[in-house]
């Protein structure tokens, strides 16, 4: 196993969206030749340094070192830095060979033609719809590394202590969420307030606009702010928030308490049940997953794995893609994992679901969740949502009416398209 390294250069994210890519200053490597006639791959991906599951998921990707002549080493890169260090590496032609990253940035680096063509290296691979997304303009570039979709997470123990039901409307989850706090002393429900952690809110919304059936784009591109679903989605949030049922603390702070058995529900990803099981203070056998409380599913986050163009190894990196399709690949990484949906339909363990009860239900809603990139804007989603949620904390915190609201966002996204000329 190589050794880890970490690239401290940093930019704005406005360098991702402006695309001034020839302006970035460079950092990165490239894999240096292993003992024999194999090379040593780097792999960067903000996951190594995830508490107790990075180390699982390098060890799962090692199997390549076994698996071939050649060997893997880690580039690590702290969450909230990869995508504008990746574009400061990428934009010198350096980098690492192999990179696992978001599909918003995965977008972004299509478009600058950073990445390798993938087509023969998943060949014959029985891979699922999770890749979809990894093909752009007829051509693979993206293979699925992890799908995480959000769904309702619960503490049974907690519920059943408090005697409520799991809740299936919107209506039932404020309900809950009160009595969980008036009789226990837990908060009821553990997701931050959209003016807590705007950032997150920016994909999080659609929990509950894709949830009433809305989208912001048709599969033609037509923006569809206003839509009926979208007003009535926005509607809910403000229920949720007049009710006070957010939590007024962040992310990670949220997830920790969960673990320790201090909320009762959250909207979290199959890697927040995995976090409680391995760490919290509760049973894992209290950790239950459902839909979420809404007529139609919500939305998924989803990462690819994908090759450097300017690597000095892109053959030696295509051949690592397609050891992770293999069969041998992906129950290395499904051991690692939990239980998000993978590049093909590789199975949770029996005794992996006997100890955890969540891992199956978020299989299943993986499934059938949607991706946050918004028809034919994928490059510029960020900036989209970040409009529409101008608008939206208009509608929870001085009472602007959904309607009115989205109306007014409608014509800004227009105006930033440029299809309300």
């Amino acid at each position: 196993m190589g050794s880890a390294r970490e690239f401290p250069y940093r930019l704005s994210a406005a360098a991702l969206l402006t695309g001034s890519l020839a302006l970035l200053t460079a950092c990165g490597t490239g894999g240096e030749e292993a003992d024999g006639e194999g090379v040593t791959l780097t792999l960067g991906n903000s996951q190594w340094l995830d508490a107790n599951r990075g180390e699982g998921l390098w060890e799962a990707v090692s199997g390549f070192d076994h698996a071939s002549e050649h060997s893997v080493e880690r580039v690590e890169y702290p969450s909230g830095d990869i995508a504008t260090t990746l574009t400061t590496e990428l934009g010198a032609g350096e980098g690492p060979d192999v990179m696992f990253i978001q599909d918003n940035v995965f977008e972004s680096f299509v478009d600058a033609d950073f990445l390798e063509p993938l087509e023969d290296a998943v060949e014959g691979a029985n891979l699922n719809n999770t890749n979809e997304g990894g093909v752009k303009d007829g051509t693979r570039y993206g293979v699925a590394w992890q799908r995480a979709p959000f769904a309702l997470l619960y503490n049974s123990g907690l519920l059943d202590e408090a005697g409520v039901e799991v809740p299936t409307t919107p209506e039932e989850l404020i309900e809950s969420a009160d009595i969980l706090t008036e009789e226990l002393g837990v908060q009821g429900f553990g997701d931050p307030s959209p003016l807590v952690d705007d950032g997150r809110w920016l994909q999080h919304i659609n929990i509950w606009t894709y949830g009433h059936g809305g989208s912001w784009a048709d599969e033609d591109g037509n923006i569809t702010v206003d839509t009926p679903e979208n007003i009535e989605g926005v509607e809910v949030v403000k229920d949720l928030y007049d009710a006070g049922i957010f939590s007024d603390e962040d992310l990670h702070t949220n997830r920790a308490a969960f673990a320790q058995g201090q909320v009762g529900m959250v909207d979290e990803i199959g890697g927040g049940a995995l976090v409680a099981s391995l760490e919290g203070g509760m049973d894992p056998q209290d950790i239950h997953v459902a839909d979420q409380p809404t007529p139609e599913p919500g939305y998924h986050q989803q990462l690819y794995v994908v090759v450097n163009a300017n690597s000095p190894h892109v053959e030696e990196a295509k051949e690592f893609v397609s050891w992770l399709v293999t069969e041998e690949g992906q129950e290395m990484l499904r051991e690692a994992s939990g239980a998000d949906p993978l590049a093909t339909d590789v199975p949770v363990t029996e005794e992996f679901a006997a100890e955890n009860p969540w891992a199956e239900g978020f299989l299943e809603v993986g499934s059938h969740t949607q991706s946050t990139l918004i028809p034919g804007h994928e490059l510029q989603t960020t900036e989209i949502m970040t409009l529409i949620m101008d608008h939206v904390q208009e509608v929870l915190v001085n009472d602007i009416p959904a309607e009115e609201a989205l109306a007014a966002a409608q014509g800004d996204v227009d105006n930033l398209v440029g299809s309300g000329d």
